[in-house]
């Protein structure tokens, strides 16, 4: 019995993981891109305030080896707090995010637009286009 009872209750836990993923809503998302070190601290390696004004985190600080292998995110506005607030990116927005800051001609001020699945505080990243 304990035998078919196991196996029985791994499918229908896959198979309601399957269920929540697919009922994910993709949404998108506005704000400005910050790596994962400098969000963390709130004051960029190059001095910007990223509560104040993220828009002025550079291209170079974010470039920076540290900062860079530290991942990367979105600063959001959140109007009713206030503030902004920082949401990493998965494996896949890592990696476009990083060809980003390769291929922008900006120095600072790399507002993106994503688009996404909220996953707590991490976006799985479908698109990022900078705006």
């Amino acid at each position: 019995m304990k035998k078919v009872i196991f196996p029985l209750l791994i499918i229908s836990l896959l198979l309601l993981l399957l269920q929540v993923v697919a009922f994910a809503k993709s949404t998108e998302y506005i704000g400005y891109l910050s790596d994962v070190m400098c969000a963390s601290k709130g004051i960029a390696g190059d001095g910007a305030n990223l509560q104040k004004s993220p828009k002025k985190h550079t291209v170079a600080c974010m470039k920076i080896p540290d900062c860079a292998a530290s991942g990367y995110g979105v600063l959001i506005k959140d109007k009713k707090a206030g503030k902004y607030i920082f949401y990493k990116f998965d494996e896949k927005g890592n990696e476009i995010a990083k060809k980003l800051l390769e291929t922008t001609k900006k120095t600072d001020n790399i507002k993106i637009k994503v688009k996404g699945t909220m996953m707590k505080d991490l976006i799985m990243i479908e698109s990022i286009v900078e705006k």
